[in-house]
């Protein structure tokens, strides 16, 4: 079944209560009243105008960290409360060099901020001013910090707030990311330091450090807040603790968010997680959703024809250009990969829905492509080829076969010089545009270890989902996707990403599946390897 961005499965976390206390206590703003009269929408007029409310709960707080790491602050508790309904959407123009446009509605009143407020789409960017002092008051840290408001630790703190939250749980940051919406409805927070992904880090020794965070001035504009109402100070208490109370093992499947492309700043192979990065782990596992669910069978009725389909809502897949291009001269001896990260995405407005069933005795699957109408009940199915089983390191999962294929074409665009097709996991790894039509705020699972029947080769059946707005992304660095250039003639060449290459799943438009991205090899076949990447509208990574 269709997902819709009104079904929601999470329950609030437990710190929710903790949080809810307080705002029904004493804790007062700059402004001079509590903040559950903010968020309840019984302060005075001169502070109801404000989208947004910095909560403190308890202002000395305490990290602790194994000996030698940096300190990292993550999860502390320092949140932002909307008094009202907040909603941010961002969304590029026609060309990723063009500004972004950015539009603000809080309480129902829409307003489009300056051009230029956010460089990203993906996260608030330079959001606060963060400066950090250390236990003899000297500066360790200053800058500007970015803020991601879409958080699986998004919760409820007043009695009269929805019961639900119907916004993303993830910011993203994928460098071609189109479009975003960030939102809290009305008496709802999130976590200021919250995003696992990106927290921030300083070096120093054991001690008391005290970290002020100010909203910065164009957003302090866009959301009403004074200078008094956007800042927070927290003490911070400092604690080298003993190896062997951490969070506990850290498989490299279970963290990996995407295809290949390992979270930043978690060391993968650690088997006992300092508290610092447990706390980072544990927000990181909330936000992984739970897996699809497939048909209770292999359909037998309301088979459709092409001619049929074409009257119902479609996946739109669009490839986007590689990035994170490198060479690889340590994969095999005396042999140069050039590796690069892919990602296919569904612009809808229907999700790509598809099953698989173990055929009788067989270890592949039957795949069936699912149909939808425009109030997401399913309508029918077209045989869609297989799945396979794909045991190998870095994959260990289910993979349809040939969504997606890549191949380097010479200077022309023509004629592909090394050419290669790989089966893949679908699953919804990236955000890429949650504005377009039909856009799945909260996904039923965004990582392949929930998504792909990861571990498990003896599956009946499985369902795999790409959900509209988001992406499915792959590191070339997996196990037989890089392209081996060793011999391969210096020259001007194109990576060509290309979506559905045999046209197996029904899409609104075949016209889009090929993305190209201009790069430079240089030095002599057999020998030293070089690399240049051409920016792509101005992005270079």
């Amino acid at each position: 079944m269709i997902v819709s961005r009104r079904f929601f499965r999470r329950a609030a976390p437990a710190a929710t209560v903790a949080l809810s206390a307080v705002l029904a206590g004493s804790v007062v703003t700059a402004a001079g009243v509590t903040a559950a009269e903010r968020v309840s929408g019984q302060s005075t007029a001169a502070t109801s105008s404000a989208a947004l409310d910095l909560v403190v709960p308890v202002k000395t707080q305490t990290v602790q960290r194994y000996k030698g790491e940096d300190i990292g602050l993550y999860g502390l508790g320092f949140y932002a409360v909307a008094p009202k309904d907040l909603e941010i959407r961002t969304h590029r123009g026609k060309s990723y060099k063009d500004p972004i446009t950015t539009t603000l509605s809080s309480g129902g009143v829409v307003t489009t901020l300056p051009a230029g407020i956010t460089a990203s789409p993906s996260t608030l960017t330079k959001f606060f001013d963060v400066r950090v002092k250390g236990p003899a008051g000297k500066s360790v840290l200053s800058q500007k910090m970015d803020f991601c408001p879409s958080s699986a630790e998004q919760n409820r703190v007043t009695a009269e707030a929805v019961a639900e939250s119907p916004y993303p749980q993830e910011c993203g940051s994928h460098p071609y990311a189109l479009g975003h919406v960030f939102g809290l409805p009305a008496g709802w927070a999130t976590p200021v330091l919250g995003n696992w992904d990106n927290p921030l880090f300083f070096g120093g020794k054991d001690g008391t450090y005290t970290l002020t965070a100010t909203v910065s001035k164009p957003w302090r504009k866009a959301l009403g807040l004074t200078t008094a109402e956007g800042t927070s100070t927290i003490k911070i208490k400092v604690s080298t603790v003993k190896e062997g109370s951490g969070f506990g093992t850290a498989s490299t499947h279970d963290m990996n968010h995407n295809h290949g492309l390992s979270m930043t700043g978690i060391d993968m192979t650690a088997t006992d997680l300092s508290p610092q990065h447990a706390a980072r782990e544990a927000g990181r596992k909330a936000a992984l959703g739970q897996p699809n669910v497939p048909a209770k069978s292999a359909p037998t009725g309301n088979r459709l024809s092409a001619a049929a389909a074409d009257d119902l809502p479609k996946p739109d897949l669009r490839s986007l250009p590689a990035y994170q291009i490198r060479l690889d001269r340590t994969s095999k001896k005396n042999k140069t990969y050039l590796t690069f990260g892919a990602t296919v995405w569904n612009a809808g407005p229907s999700p790509l829905v598809v099953d698989g069933f173990r055929k009788k005795g067989k270890s592949v699957l039957d795949a069936y492509q699912y149909f939808f109408d425009q109030d997401g009940k399913q309508v029918g199915y077209s045989p869609a080829g297989e799945m396979e089983w794909d045991p190998r390191t870095g994959h260990n999962h289910w993979h349809f076969k040939a969504f997606a294929s890549y191949r380097l074409l010479d200077s022309t665009k023509k004629k592909a010089v090394v050419s290669g097709k790989e089966a893949f996991c679908l699953a919804p790894t990236d955000s890429v545009d949650l504005t377009v039509d039909g856009a799945q705020w909260q996904p039923e699972s965004t990582d392949l270890y929930t998504a792909c029947g990861q571990g498990n080769a003896n599956l009946l059946s499985i369902r795999e989902v790409l959900s509209t707005g988001w992406g499915d992304t792959y590191s070339q660095d997996l196990p037989g996707q890089s392209f081996n250039i060793t011999k391969v003639k210096a020259g001007v060449y194109y990576i060509q990403t290309l979506a559905n290459p045999d046209k197996k799943l029904a899409e609104s438009t075949y016209a889009n599946n090929s993305a190209l991205r201009k790069i430079k090899i240089g030095g002599k076949p057999g020998g030293k390897r070089t690399i240049k990447v051409y920016p792509y509208q101005g992005v270079k990574g």
